[in-house]
Parts: structure tokens; sequence; C-alpha cells
């Protein structure tokens, strides 16, 4: 834990102890609601077969905290009925909403129990081309390369990726390194990145290992359950204002049509990959049906939010831990 951290999660552990948290809570959470943020819900990060970014996890018990928590001291609503109360003009008061992106095959073995033992719902948002195949998103894919024998030191003296691995040079431990590597590789554009990761991929000769996400049968079977309702997160998983506008809509609805003909529902709610989104993104799924949009922007909001464009306090192992971590998470801008 590096000092700024260690800070922190003194100051928040203060915070959650002190005199007054409860008064102060209720204060905040009086006219207010927020929604939550997941990825992935992982016994234990170390035992994957595929780097796991540390802003992308947070450990089984530590969600079962989480969701404890939640239901001790808040309307835990379905999502899409929390913004049926936001077009209805009523409170929001003392609401939050849960959500997972991408559709992991971990939220079905590690967070789907865990909600149903709290009877919690919850919103999925699926990046449907990924569902029920063996395919892995990018900074996966491209940190599992990097991550085989000799992949960094041959790809060092290559025309193309030597530009690109001298620059990632001296960045720290393997984890570190391969967390930059992938907030480098979000800056360049979709072609170069793609290039990118071919190079790395013909270097390496590695297949990919098994299944990460969810399957529809999956999928199925936590919408039966009547916890779990699913959204949009685009076909590819395409930072959508980094392609032109027909490509961004050709995602939009090649995503609500898959959901469709797997799970007999039309989405209504959508999630913006990345958290990227411009008022052109926003028209787009207007224009196609949707009714709101969730960001990574981090924040609370009341009635008058702008429904495509609601933010989200994303959940990670670091910022959650502890009952203290995860109330200042939600409670405290600075965290």
């Amino acid at each position: 834990m590096n000092l700024q951290m260690a800070v922190k999660s003194r100051a928040a552990s203060l915070f959650y102890k002190v005199g007054g948290f409860e008064l102060f809570c209720r204060q905040i959470s009086r006219s207010k609601a927020f929604v939550l943020m997941y990825h992935r819900v992982l016994e234990d990060p170390r035992k994957e077969h595929i780097f796991v970014q540390p802003g992308m996890y947070v450990r089984t018990e530590t969600f079962r905290r989480h969701m404890a928590f939640l239901k001790s001291r808040f309307h835990v609503l379905p999502l899409s009925e929390l913004i049926a109360r936001i077009e209805a003009g009523k409170s929001v008061g003392k609401c939050c909403a849960v959500t997972f992106d991408d559709g992991w095959l971990d939220t079905w073995t590690q967070a789907y129990p865990v909600l149903r033992e709290f009877n919690l719902p919850c919103a999925v948002f699926m990046a449907t081309n990924f569902i029920g195949s063996h395919r892995i998103f990018w900074p996966e894919e491209a940190a599992f390369y990097l991550q085989q024998p000799g992949v960094v030191e041959a790809g060092r003296h290559h025309r193309f990726l030597g530009p690109f691995l001298t620059q990632l040079q001296a960045k720290g431990e393997a984890g570190q390194w391969l967390d930059y590597a992938i907030t480098e590789l979000k800056t360049r554009a979709p072609q170069e990145r793609a290039e990118i990761i071919d190079c790395l991929r013909d270097l390496s000769g590695a297949g990919l290992p098994g299944r990460l996400l969810m399957g529809w049968d999956e999928a199925r079977q936590m919408r039966e359950s009547g916890l779990v309702e699913f959204g949009a997160h685009s076909h590819n998983h395409v930072i959508l204002d980094q392609v032109p506008l027909a490509g961004a809509e050709k995602e939009i609805l090649q995503s609500k049509a898959e959901m469709e003909r797997q799970l007999g529902v039309t989405p209504a709610l959508f999630a913006y990959p990345n958290g990227n989104y411009t008022s052109d993104l926003k028209a787009l799924l207007k224009k196609n049906g949707f009714k709101a949009a969730v960001t990574t922007r981090k924040g609370w909001f009341d009635r008058r939010v702008s429904l495509f464009e609601m933010p989200r306090i994303g959940m990670h192992e670091d910022v959650s831990r502890t009952a203290g971590l995860f109330a200042a998470r939600i409670f405290l801008k600075w965290m």
C-alpha cells in the first residue's frame, strides 16, 4: 500500500468510527441516490490465469460486506425502478442500485450467489459479442501476451512494438507495469491498438486460457430469478467516441438485437464502454429506444439527473476492502 492510500485508509477508518457518522450519512442521502459500479468479484485474484487490474475487482468476502452494508442502510432498487422514480418526479432519497459491467463469468459464480443470499437486485451490462464465447477483452488479452516468456525482450527489438515497449520500461513491478501498459493502450487509436495486440499475439504464440465471460444460459437463469436485469454495453466493447458515429450506432444496435434474440428482452439501459460519451452518443441512444445510460463519472444524484449521463461510484478492492473505506468511498468525494 502506498503512502497516499495508507493515509486515506486511516482517514476513512476515523470517518466511519467518529460520532455522528450515521447522522451525517442520513443527511447526505435524504434526497439523493447513488449507483455502484462493479466489474469482477473474485475469491483470490492471484489465482487467476490472466492479470487482473487492481481497479477491476473486489474479493467475494468484500462484496458480501458491501451488500450487508447496503441492505442495512438503503433501499436497494433495480436500476430500472430507480429510473422510473426519476421519470415520475418522485424522490430517490436513501435509494441505490448495484450494477456490473461486461458480463464476466464471476458475476454469475461469485456475485450472484451473494445477491441471492441478501435478496438484492442488480443490473448487468453486457458486451454481447463476448457472451458465450472464449473471447476476452483487449486489456486482458494484451496483458496475457505481455506476461508470456520472452515476449517483452523480443518486442523491444520489433520495428512496430519497440517504441511502445521502450516507453513502458522502468514502470515498476509486474502488476504496476501491466496496469500502466493497459492505461497507455487506451490512449491509442483503435487501429494502432489492434495492431500492437496482433504483434504481441504473434510473438507469444500462446493460446488464450478458458472462458472468462458468462454464457447466455447463465444470463437467462439470472434473469428468470427476478433479481437481475440486463442492459447493453455495446457489441464488441468499443470505446464509442473513438469510432465514427455510424460505427457507434452499429455497435449499439447489434448489442440490442443480440439481447432481444438471446434473452427475449429489449434493453432500455446502456453503459458507455470505458465511460466515454458525447452528446451525439446520447442522441443515438434516445433515437434507438433506450431510456437511460450510466457513466463512470463519480457522484450522487437526485430526481433532476440527466438520465443519459447518470453517475456511478466505482468499487474495487483497494478503496473498499473495509467497512470504513467502503463508507468513505460512497459518502466522501475525495475517496
